[in-house]
């Protein structure tokens, strides 16, 4: 159970359209990460599966039941949220327990879940703890406790790491990845952070603009973007887009209709032949250093290489690449092959 469909699918703002013609699938435990640019409509979307708001039209769709209309406590799913929205005169247990109650369960039950969510999480001695009383870590594990004690269809997860630190995000990353393979549940999950989507998906929705530009697993999204604004969204540095001109000096020949070249940071590396570079800037990170340079056009160059590599800011170096590896766009940027 848990299957999730969304067809033609609209949200209107007034005359502002913000979600335009949404159609997608989300399979039966399969955790999706809808990622874009803020304002791309990600979290509204959600909104829109979770109930909270109602789309201006289209369908959407929960184990093939039409919830369009359903209220969104009526929908069986759960919500954690990037302010975790806890009740901070409540203990963690009270917490945990407050929506089972009023669903009136069966004190049993409620204890048993709650044993099980605890254990699972690692919460078990803050119980009796109070929200203010607990680290930014803590806190969220217990929105998510609260989430998987209801015993959803589906988790949908809004921007839910946003407020902890990076070494924090890294761990909890670890643990929410952890948590979708034990509980093989349906999950969607909202982030603006390409590599939280990168390191969590079955899939990524990638949106722009109100628009779904493409729907693939991690590594296809990597090595086959469906057109330049996955290519330059997904992947860390962002890939790099020369002219046709600009990359004859690694490229021999491009498919008819090439526009634009594209090609990976971490697909450059120093040759003897290759792109003419200027270095602007070096950032030595110990296991790969990243070199920022200008083309003689002015277009910018970063390079990915590996380890320490010398390097000074004004120094003319060749940059080569493998032609096999490059991606091709076309005057639409549109992907070629």
């Amino acid at each position: 159970m848990g299957r999730i469909r969304i067809e033609n699918l609209r949200k209107n703002f007034g005359a502002h359209e913000v979600l335009k013609n949404i159609n997608l699938d989300i399979g039966e435990g399969e955790l999706a990460v809808f990622v874009g640019p803020s304002g791309c409509g990600k979290s509204t979307l959600l909104r829109q599966i979770s109930g909270l708001d109602q789309p201006t039209s289209g369908h959407i769709f929960i184990d093939d039941k039409d919830v369009t209309g359903v209220s969104a406590a009526d929908r069986g799913l759960a919500m954690v949220f990037q302010s975790y929205a806890l009740y901070p005169h409540m203990t963690v247990l009270q917490n945990l327990t407050f929506g089972l109650q009023n669903m009136k369960m069966a004190k049993v039950e409620i204890d048993r879940r709650v044993a099980d969510a605890a254990r699972m999480l690692e919460i078990e001695p803050l119980l009796s703890r109070r929200p203010g009383q607990l680290s930014g870590g803590q806190r969220q594990r217990v929105a998510i406790g609260r989430a998987i004690v209801r015993d959803p269809t589906a988790f949908l997860l809004d921007e839910p790491l946003s407020n902890l630190d990076a070494e924090l995000r890294v761990s909890m990353r670890a643990e929410l990845a952890a948590l979708h393979a034990r509980l093989a549940a349906t999950m969607i999950y909202v982030t603006h952070d390409q590599v939280e989507a990168m390191t969590l998906a079955d899939r990524i929705v990638v949106l722009r603009a109100g628009k779904i530009e493409q729907v693939a697993a991690p590594i296809d999204l990597f090595d086959k973007p469906a057109n330049r604004f996955v290519a330059g969204f997904i992947g860390a540095p962002s890939m790099n887009f020369l002219t046709v001109e600009e990359a004859t000096p690694i490229l021999p020949t491009a498919p008819a209709g090439t526009a634009l070249v594209g090609v990976r940071p971490q697909h450059l590396d120093p040759a003897e032949t290759g792109l003419d570079v200027t270095v602007s800037l070096v950032e030595s990170l110990g296991t790969e250093t990243v070199i920022h340079a200008t083309l003689a056009t002015g277009t910018r160059i970063l390079a990915t290489l590996p380890g320490h590599v010398r390097a000074k800011v004004g120094e003319h170096l060749k940059l080569g690449g493998d032609p096999a590896r490059m991606h091709f766009f076309d005057g639409q940027d549109q992907r070629i092959g």
